[in-house]
């Protein structure tokens, strides 16, 4: 009798002793710069779900995680789980073997997100805004007497979450310097405005979403549905987009629109190879200008930027190549102070080079701001865990 009752009170003070370290963990990650986090345990795991709203790339933020849990919970031979959020929607699962000492990410959901997803959140990022400044540099070679025309603006925008999911964007653009570029974008004038709402199946099944209305890039306002699929392995993806639109422009602050809206729309199947952090993309697609054509991508990752090659051909224009890349900036931590908005400079910045000076054909939208290559790779479980040192 004597040993059950011991037996049952050391249970008891370990697992006082274990909820006593989650308070910890959460207190650690919060001071980390860490948002959104909310923890759990059972009897064959310890589970945190968290975002790295201080941390310019996710990568880096999750590096940072797996360390404060590594060190909290180097006794306690369990597993750990962490869940990355971004706008509140779980993207990713890393998972650490203390037998192996190893960590493993995955796109892929389990119970453990049903357990944590219920618990009190620390650090809500529902309701903070920021102040992000976007460079943009545009740059065409069209006449023979100049190498290059250019184009430099710096574009803020003020972006909020208003609740899981959902995102508010308001941009404008501040005319730098114009070489050769239409008269309107001498002028200061608004750029994408956008509401967005994210999401992922409850079902498990790895399909991810977007939904977008609001005044695009390319002088396009509309909606835009965008989704993915993930099959087992996680290497290879599709992705499709569907978006009833129409032309639109600001002269000023003066919005002139179209009411003819038409349908694009796009369909593309990926690969990632791991060992070389390359994407391969096949896409079929509609463009603004009606033209139907195949686009093919080659994008190389590394830590803070992103290289791609791309080919386009449709039926009713030549053969179009070029490159793209973007480029992380500086800061890469960002503190916030309470709900006040926080000013820092955009994710990335970058530019595309049309080698084959196309003026009319091939041309495509942007939904958000915030959108490019790098960061559509930023939750991608391969990338996590060959960089996340």
């Amino acid at each position: 009798m004597k040993r059950i009752l011991a037996s049952v009170l050391v249970f008891i003070w370990s697992v006082a002793l274990l909820a006593a370290d989650i308070d910890g963990i959460v207190h650690r990650l919060e001071g980390a710069g860490f948002a959104d986090i909310r923890a759990a345990q059972t009897d064959e795991y310890v589970v945190v779900a968290l975002s790295c709203d201080s941390y310019r790339l996710p990568v880096e933020g999750l590096a940072r995680a797996r360390q404060i849990l590594e060190g909290a919970l180097a006794d306690e031979d369990i597993m750990i789980k962490v869940i990355c959020t971004d706008r509140n929607v779980p993207q990713v699962t890393m998972t650490y073997n203390p037998s192996s000492g190893r960590w493993h990410t995955t796109r892929n959901l389990d119970e453990s997100w049903d357990v944590v997803k219920v618990e009190p959140r620390t650090a809500s990022s529902i309701g903070r805004s920021e102040l992000l400044f976007y460079p943009q540099i545009t740059i065409k070679n069209l006449i023979i007497n100049q190498v290059y025309q250019s184009l430099f603006q710096i574009s803020p925008a003020f972006e909020v979450s208003l609740w899981p999911g959902m995102k508010f964007s308001y941009q404008l653009k501040y005319p730098i310097f114009n070489d050769g570029f239409d008269v309107s974008e001498s002028r200061v004038h608004p750029g994408m405005i956008t509401l967005s709402q994210s999401f992922r199946d409850p079902w498990h099944l790895n399909v991810f979403g977007k939904v977008t209305a609001g005044v695009f890039s390319s002088n396009r306002y509309g909606l835009a549905l965008e989704a993915w699929y993930y099959f087992p392995g996680e290497r290879f993806s599709v992705d499709a987009q569907v978006a009833m639109m129409a032309n639109c422009l600001f002269d000023g602050f003066v919005f002139k629109y179209d009411k003819h809206p038409y349908l694009r729309w796009n369909v593309a199947l990926n690969y990632y190879y791991p060992p070389l952090d390359t994407q391969f993309t096949l896409r079929m697609q509609k463009f603004l200008l009606g033209d139907v054509g195949l686009k093919y991508e080659m994008i190389r990752h590394f830590d803070r930027c992103s290289i791609g090659l791309y080919a386009e051909k449709s039926k009713i224009a030549q053969l179009n190549v070029g490159f793209r890349f973007q480029v992380s900036i500086p800061p890469y931590r960002m503190k916030r102070r309470g709900y006040a908005p926080r000013v820092s400079t955009s994710t990335a910045m970058g530019m595309s080079y049309n080698s084959n000076n196309e003026q009319f054909y091939y041309k495509e939208f942007r939904t958000e701001a915030s959108d490019n290559i790098l960061w559509k790779n930023a939750f991608n479980p391969f990338f996590i865990d060959s960089h996340a040192r």
